[in-house]
């Protein structure tokens, strides 16, 4: 299962803002549910690749019921009201696999702060506690925000199209990349990835 402790902890935003972030819980549902309802119809359809105006019960209960070990999620919350989300980030493996799928979503009015790549971060050190070696990110061409956030991660990535989606493959192997270049006694290859700005 998952350690909590490990997985809960402070993000400091590009702005200086702090926010505090942890696993999902099962009582989260009303603030799922909350937290959709404030995104954009883009957010929205960037995430779901179609309208999806609120969430169910049914569907706020399958995000939030978590096993830890091949479902799991964390939350930042928000500054000013730690009952409210802001975002979120999870993955859910791939049965009988070392391959999970990855999504995020971050409140309009945090996006492009960094909230979204740290989250992910975080979120890669937990799947790595539980045998994931591989994130699996749908992403649609115009989704500039997830292809900017998938290629600052700066790890080798492979993307596939299915059906006009880009199907992005991060390997989660080997080390952090920024913190192994706080250490120059470790060599780092540089990783080369499409500007998303070329992306059509």
């Amino acid at each position: 299962m998952v350690d909590s402790a490990l997985d809960s902890g402070t993000i400091v935003l590009l702005d200086a803002t702090t926010i505090q972030c942890r696993p999902i819980r099962r009582a989260d549902r009303e603030a799922l549910q909350r937290f959709h309802g404030r995104h954009s119809d883009a957010s929205i359809y960037w995430r779901f690749f179609h309208a999806q105006p609120a969430l169910s019960d049914a569907q706020a209960s399958y995000f939030t019921d978590v096993d830890g070990v091949n479902r799991f999620a964390l939350v930042a919350l928000d500054p000013h009201d730690p009952n409210e989300i802001i975002g979120v980030a999870r993955f859910d493996r791939e049965p009988g696999s070392e391959r999970a799928e990855y999504a995020a979503i971050v409140a309009d009015a945090y996006q492009r702060h960094g909230l979204g790549r740290q989250l992910t971060r975080r979120l890669i050190d937990a799947a790595r506690r539980q045998g994931v070696t591989v994130f699996r990110a749908y992403v649609l061409p115009e989704n500039l925000a997830m292809i900017t956030l998938l290629r600052h991660l700066a790890r080798p990535e492979v993307v596939l199209f299915e059906d006009g989606v880009e199907c992005i493959d991060v390997d989660l192997h080997g080390d952090d990349p920024l913190a192994t270049a706080l250490h120059p006694s470790h060599e780092q290859a540089a990783v080369i990835l499409p500007d998303p700005a070329a992306v059509t």
